[in-house]
């Protein structure tokens, strides 16, 4: 009988690491009888096991994800008749083993040079192992497993859809405004997400609305870091405050004490920190890009994530609008509701039975 393996080395991280803390403990309970083993590296490692509980067997593997290393290393205890529960597109290239993917955004190959230069090169050659092995691939959202067929070249039968969720902890927080007022924006201080424009946007206005701008992105050890977006940021230490790997508990109170938030990305696969953000009542700006729209439904304001002006227009009447924050804070709300990690669990949970039954 084959065994589940789960690479959970990318636990910890922001986005893909959010993703494995909510699914292992809500997945393995239902997957017992496939005697899963949870792999991961010496950092996360105590705290993996912690998520797997008596449910998973938790096993070592040192191999740093999306590094050269992991181009060439097969991981320990799997064998051929195993499946291989990969959380991202870093699938093994030298194992034969068949594969359960999911897929959260496939950005260098649909903007390779937001993704940074060299980045196609073994993304292209993950999803040709994809292509031949994968028994079935769960993507994040409608947009991204478009984007697995069209750029990705996988087979349009083997894809599912299960959207992510919210932490019940984003309902149940507190609106406890900030003085002066703020608006906030969460995401890794890389090109994509798209910081300098909004910074740019902001200083355009600064003089015109009372609020704050706090960024809240990670951006020591981040390859691709938006250097000019970094730079921009700390020349205007008066109205912006960048900071970064903040526990939860300070993440939720910094969201939930903001005016409004700002998600302005040239791309996301689904838009987590949007999701986030309408489940705690604050109003949001959104781009029209990627899957946000699909996310965030009527719960948002959007702007053309390319226009500084279209993004310094949608500040100005987030900042000066009451009514317009009133609103949107609740149809937010209403939207976040849609969405659970129960019901993406549940959906994985089939789809991995499927895959280990075939």
């Amino acid at each position: 009988m084959p065994r589940l393996f789960i690479d959970a080395r990318l636990a910890g991280h922001s986005g893909i690491g959010v993703y494995v803390a909510e699914m292992l403990p809500r997945v393995l309970p239902g997957l017992a009888a496939w005697r899963p083993v949870v792999l991961a590296g010496e950092r996360v490692r105590k705290a993996v096991a912690g998520l797997a509980g008596a449910h998973a067997e938790t096993a070592a593997w040192d191999v740093p994800p999306l590094s050269l290393a992991d181009l060439v290393a097969a991981p320990p205890g799997v064998a051929r008749d195993d499946l291989m529960w990969t959380p991202h597109f870093n699938v093994p290239l030298r194992a034969g083993m068949p594969l359960f993917v999911t897929l959260h955004d496939l950005l260098p190959l649909t903007a390779p040079a937001l993704a940074g230069r060299g980045r196609s090169v073994p993304v292209r050659a993950w999803m040709r192992a994809i292509r031949r092995r994968a028994r079935a691939v769960m993507c994040v959202s409608e947009f991204t497993r478009k984007e697995a067929v069209r750029v990705g070249g996988l087979d349009p039968g083997r894809l599912r859809v299960a959207h992510l969720g919210a932490d019940p902890a984003w309902f149940d927080a507190r609106r406890a405004r900030s003085a002066p007022p703020t608006a906030v924006c969460i995401g890794l201080m890389k090109p994509h997400k798209n910081v300098l424009r909004l910074l740019r946007a902001f200083a355009s206005v600064r003089d015109r609305i009372p609020h704050r701008l706090v960024l809240v992105g990670r951006r020591r050890g981040v390859r691709n870091v938006d250097r000019a977006a970094v730079a921009l940021a700390a020349a205007l230490p008066d109205r912006v405050q960048l900071v970064e790997d903040v526990p939860f508990a300070e993440l939720l109170q910094i969201v939930s004490a903001a005016d409004f938030a700002v998600q302005p990305s040239l791309h996301e696969g689904f838009g987590l920190p949007a999701l986030e953000a309408m489940a705690a009542g604050v109003p949001l700006l959104a781009s029209r890009a990627g899957a946000l729209p699909e996310v965030c439904g009527d719960g948002a304001l959007y702007c053309d994530p390319a226009s500084e002006k279209d993004i310094a227009r949608g500040l100005l009447r987030l900042a000066g609008d009451a009514a317009l924050r009133a609103t949107l804070a609740a149809a937010g709300r209403e939207r976040a509701r849609a969405f659970s990690w129960d019901a993406c669990a549940e959906a994985t949970v089939a789809a991995l039975e499927g895959a280990l039954e075939a």
